[in-house]
């Protein structure tokens, strides 16, 4: 994640937040504050780039975020689906991804 260095930086990456959580993708946010990192969130973030690419799932993105609030339930993913309710997850270690992928994203879309 960059390092913010004026208002300015951070009002632009908000506005670029939003115009993708605004397109017809699904939007996978993994929160990677410092207590998701020490939860090992930037393997989660790793694993689900890796999985979405291996389920060829075209309408996905897979971003960075810092911290939900949530630091109890670290790693934290957020998936935000176009014209619903965005949906948290937690705990999403390593090796839940794939469980993960398959249960609410590969299912969901069929």
């Amino acid at each position: 994640m960059p390092k913010l260095r004026s208002l300015e930086e951070l009002e632009s990456l908000i506005n670029e937040l939003k115009e993708k959580e605004n397109r017809s993708k699904i939007v996978l946010k993994v929160a990677l504050g410092t207590c998701g990192i020490s939860a090992g969130a930037d393997e989660t973030y790793e694993e689900l780039l890796k999985e979405v690419e291996e389920e060829k799932l075209e309408n996905i993105e897979v971003i960075k975020t810092g911290c939900l609030g949530y630091c109890y339930a670290e790693p934290t993913v957020e998936i935000n689906e176009p014209g619903k309710k965005s949906v948290l997850y937690g705990n999403v270690t390593k090796s839940k991804v794939k469980d993960l992928v398959k249960t609410h994203l590969v299912l969901f879309q069929k």
